[in-house]
């Protein structure tokens, strides 16, 4: 085409700006095109009919829900129609709609982003049980689901929803409770070692109690875990044996028989006599605590909260730290005088910034203590105040302040020593002794320093300390022992250093102590170690030719050995025995039965005792045997003289001071080296296998809690009280409403 025709051409061909990147050409081909396809979705969800002559609507072909279109006017288009669908406001909305990922892959970038709201179809049950999940976590009442205004909120939410009854949330918060129970059951059933089990006791408007069982243990992952087990109702709490019902329904339920390896009690509400009933009882159930060793009475947070309170106690501090508080009281609630408080503080500038003034919870007592901290801070400014604010008419006079600082000082070591009980990774019995040793050394100097105010309050602290710690330092102790980086070298240093001459009798104890729970848990002696590893219980316990000779004076006929036990034995034995009372005979060695070995002492065997000795309890006919054989033991075809540490088992001789034990061993291994970073569950989690029955005593040892309570109810000074909703609840409710609130905050597997 000519430049004349181009100009004559009525319709001329468009220009093509080169301007133009085809970038924006293939943007706006793709919008185009995602426009026509999401209204093709549209028009598949809808349909139009005419209402009236001028009015058209759309109707949803799945839940014939109707709107307003006008086709061809832009105020009316289909944007209210694609809400419709994306935005889950059709219950019947099939799975083609926009909600699809790849439907929400083709929307237009360029839209606003689509609103986080439930999608798709409506699954009631998984809301239902959703509702009773943030019931349990945030201790919301189980009759919120029947208060009007949460079940409007719900309906604006998603109108489709219809709300649970009272009765179906709490069937979804008891049955989310048994569900994990039985997981839990199966986590405690693989745990390498035994169940340490604490009692707080709270109170109730009801004059009722209510004991909180919690389980402490190393998981199989040697991970230290604590799981509430259970909350029992005590009808009588002061009574002698309060908590033991609960403890016995817990062991039952959980099926911790012979399983517990201690037991810590709060005794915010029950008496000393009940405890030691509680020990009895446990110590009959579980025979390897030590006959009750390793109960502890108290709680090591209620033992500190009681220090601390006997120490804001004290009779002369009592108007004085009415006046810290009631000057702290003016200062905040009254502006003006709290404006003046401010511009004086800038006239006493400080290296560090100054502690906000603070209202004490005398509830609890670190509150307490950092009210008195921040005042004495500001002692020099409420000095002023007396002088620039008339209104003003407290005064604390410097001495005054001298024995709040003395007050504070006492109170810093215990802040310090209940501060370590708040941490989110719990303590392992090794960590907590070196905690309590320091808190002992820190009141002893405050004991002898030259504050005269802070030795007379820091007497009294530590009188009361050195009586819990007498109860609780063995295990504590022996925990130590089991951490490879010290064992009795760190336990000897401590001692020395606290006990100076007596350090040795303190030592003593501790080594016979982890002797003692070394033979508890093993149940063998050395002698059993080594047949184990050498030689068949058979071959060690009998000999063929005494057994024969014991065989046929039986009458048995057989050259096999016989069973002590049987009725022709103990027939054979007591004809014997008549005969030789008729003849005055003497016994002879061979005409014994097989001696056992008893097992009791570490060095492998005590003393000796024959089975007609023991029918008989003839104690002149022993020490007639025991001349006879001229010191010498037969015990099948073992051979031990007295005295001597040489065993003849058949053909072999083996020297008994050779023989070691696991805990000897032990011992005898060199330190591991110290680091910040050694996790000591895991480390016998790796040596497990070189030491199967000291790893069972780490395992719960190390594990043993020595604080009944919560780590946000440490610095509590009274006790937990139940309220009176969940005092109206049944107990199976109560339960399982604050088991799984534990359970979900440590994060139970679902």
């Amino acid at each position: 085409m000519c430049l004349c025709e181009w100009i004559m051409d009525p319709n001329p061909p468009e220009v093509v700006d080169n301007s133009v990147s085809s970038d924006s050409q293939q943007t706006t081909t793709t919008r185009t095109r995602r426009s026509r396809k999401r209204k093709s979705m549209v028009w598949d969800h809808f349909t139009t009919e005419a209402t009236s002559s001028d009015t058209t609507k759309a109707f949803c072909k799945h839940c014939n829900k109707s709107y307003a279109f006008i086709n061809g006017a832009k105020a009316s288009g289909t944007s209210h129609l694609k809400r419709h669908i994306e935005l889950g406001i059709c219950a019947k909305c099939p799975k083609t709609s926009l909600t699809t990922p790849q439907a929400a892959k083709d929307y237009d970038e360029t839209s606003p982003p689509l609103k986080k709201r439930s999608h798709g179809s409506l699954d009631q049950d998984y809301c239902n049980r959703e509702m009773a999940r943030m019931i349990i976590m945030h201790d919301y009442p189980l009759h919120m689901v029947e208060h009007s205004g949460f079940a409007g909120f719900l309906k604006a939410l998603r109108p489709q929803y219809s709300m649970a009854s009272f009765d179906t949330v709490r069937g979804d918060c008891v049955g989310m409770f048994s569900s994990r129970k039985e997981k839990l059951l199966e986590l405690i059933g693989e745990i390498p070692g035994g169940v340490n089990l604490t009692v707080d006791v709270w109170s109730s408007k009801q004059s009722v109690g209510y004991a909180f069982v919690t389980g402490h243990f190393v998981d199989k992952d040697w991970n230290l875990t604590r799981r509430l087990l259970s909350v029992a109702i005590v009808a009588c709490p002061d009574s002698d044996s309060a908590l033991c019902q609960p403890l016995a329904a817990c062991l039952s339920d959980w099926k911790l028989e012979g399983k517990v390896s201690s037991l810590a009690v709060s005794q915010s509400l029950v008496n000393k006599t009940c405890v030691e009933s509680l020990r009895g009882f446990l110590s009959f159930r579980n025979q390897h605590v030590l006959n009750g060793q390793l109960l502890m009475g108290k709680c090591y947070a209620r033992v500190l909260s009681s220090m601390a309170g006997d120490a804001l106690a004290v009779e002369q501090l009592q108007g004085i730290i009415k006046k810290v508080r009631d000057s702290i009281k003016f200062v905040k609630t009254n502006d003006d005088c709290g404006d003046k408080f401010d511009e004086l503080k800038r006239l006493f500038p400080t290296d560090v910034p100054y502690k906000d003034l603070v209202f004490d919870n005398q509830t609890r007592w670190d509150t307490s203590y950092n009210m008195l901290v921040a005042a004495y801070e500001h002692r020099q400014v409420f000095s002023c105040l007396e002088t620039c604010y008339p209104g003003y008419k407290i005064s604390i006079s410097p001495e005054e302040w001298r024995k709040v600082e003395s007050l504070c000082s006492c109170l810093k070591v215990l802040f310090e020593a209940g501060n370590v009980l708040t941490r989110e990774n719990r303590l392992t019995a090794n960590v907590l002794y070196g905690e309590m040793t320091k808190l002992q050394l820190e009141l002893s100097n405050l004991a002898m320093g030259e504050d005269a105010d802070a030795r007379s309050i820091a007497n009294s602290l530590r009188e009361k300390f050195d009586l819990y710690w007498r109860g609780c330092f063995l295990v504590l102790a022996v925990a130590v022992v089991m951490d490879p980086r010290f064992k009795m070298r760190h336990i000897k240093d401590t001692f020395t250093d606290a006990y100076g001459e007596d350090a040795q009798d303190w030592i003593k104890s501790v080594n016979d102590a982890i002797h003692d729970v070394f033979l508890n848990y093993s149940g063998h002696n050395l002698l059993d170690d080594y047949v184990d590893q050498g030689f068949s219980e058979i071959d060690v316990v009998q000999e063929p030719d005494f057994q024969q000779d014991m065989s046929q004076d039986a009458s048995t006929g057989s050259g096999q050995a016989v069973d002590e036990t049987s009725p022709q034995v103990e027939q054979t034995i007591e004809s014997r025995l008549v005969a030789e009372e008729e003849e005055h005979a003497s016994i002879t060695v061979e005409q014994t039965t097989v001696c056992k070995v008893e097992k009791q002492n570490v060095e492998g065997v005590s003393e000796v005792v024959s089975e007609e000795e023991q029918q008989l309890g003839d104690e002149s006919q022993a020490h007639t045997l025991a001349e006879e054989e001229e010191h010498t033991l037969f015990m099948g075809d073992e051979l031990l003289e007295e005295g001597s540490t040489l065993v003849t088992i058949g053909d072999f001789e083996i020297d008994m001071s050779d023989m070691k034990t696991e805990m000897d061993q032990y011992l005898d291994d060199a330190l591991v080296l110290m680091s910040d970073s050694f996790d000591v569950l895991g480390w016998w989690k790796l040596n497990s296998i070189n030491y199967p029955t000291l790893s069972k005593i780490a395992a719960d040892l190390l594990s043993i809690p020595f604080s009944t309570v919560s780590p946000d109810s440490v610095f509590d000074t009274e006790v937990k009280q139940m309220d009176s909703y969940k005092t109206s609840l049944p107990r199976v409710t109560l339960e399982a409403l604050l088991c799984t609130k534990d359970w979900l905050k440590n994060q139970t597997q679902s």
